[in-house]
């Protein structure tokens, strides 16, 4: 990618950096992010959705564990929409999914690993401070429900597209950096490990516009009242969450966000 590129993909994402106070977009964020979805409708992508960054990122640790927050966004119900829409119109849909996922993960220090289908999954390190990294990956979930409500259903109702609603989950741990081949410059490169599996889990289990985070994740914020007030520990069937926590041999809990 060229510094001219990088430069405007800068700009593009720039809308979200400073949100942790803050996370819903302001009235001129609105306009511009609008402006992009339409731009995106109509036109296509302006740039390439690539995930250079993120394997740069996981060069330096290749063949050992790496900590950090793992993000997965999904859209829901998009099955039925590949049986209702006609394919160009359901590749607009996921693109422009696609495109301001990313810029919203950019723009919370994140990560884009890899795009699957109609997923997104997002990583965000956590070597050496773990909390905001959690932080980092929660308010990047709780801007982009923004956005999709305020920003990207609005024209897709405009221009007679279904509106979407995601699932979301989120885990923390180490994950086994993977290169596949000899050559770390070219060989595809991934992630292997429970968080990865859990946080993957976790999103099949959300409802739409849920976001559902791991235990690893509530117990950073256990002892910050201001932060716990904000989750709801729930207690699902067996059936839709049966997954357990083999270091303390009972169910892994999980957490709903208010």
């Amino acid at each position: 990618m060229s510094f001219l590129s990088i430069q405007k993909e800068y700009r593009l994402f720039n809308d979200y950096y400073d949100r942790t106070s803050n996370m819903l977009p302001t009235v001129q964020d609105v306009e511009n992010i609008k402006a992009r979805v339409l731009h995106t409708i109509q036109n296509g992508l302006e740039f390439d959705l690539t995930t250079e960054h993120s394997k740069h990122f996981l060069k330096r640790h290749v063949n050992s564990n790496a900590m950090m927050v793992i993000l997965f966004i999904d859209i829901n119900g998009s099955t039925q929409m590949t049986m209702t829409l006609p394919p160009r119109q359901f590749a607009s849909i996921i693109q422009v999914f696609s495109q301001e996922a990313r810029l919203v993960i950019i723009g919370y220090g994140g990560y884009v690993l890899k795009y699957v289908g109609d997923s997104v999954i997002g990583i965000f390190p956590a070597e050496f401070d773990k909390r905001k990294a959690c932080e980092n990956a929660l308010n990047c979930a709780i801007s982009f429900l923004s956005v999709i409500k305020e920003c990207i259903n609005p024209i897709l109702r405009e221009n007679s597209l279904p509106e979407i609603k995601v699932k979301t989950g989120l885990d923390c741990g180490p994950s086994l950096v993977i290169l596949y081949g000899k050559q770390i410059d070219v060989a595809p490169i991934d992630l292997v490990g429970s968080s990865i599996s859990i946080a993957s889990k976790i999103t099949s289990a959300a409802q739409p516009n849920q976001i559902l985070v791991g235990q690893s994740i509530y117990e950073i914020f256990a002892t910050d009242e201001f932060f716990r007030n904000k989750f709801i520990n729930l207690k699902l069937s067996h059936d839709r969450w049966n997954f357990v926590d083999k270091l303390h041999g009972r169910i892994y809990e999980l957490y709903s966000y208010k």
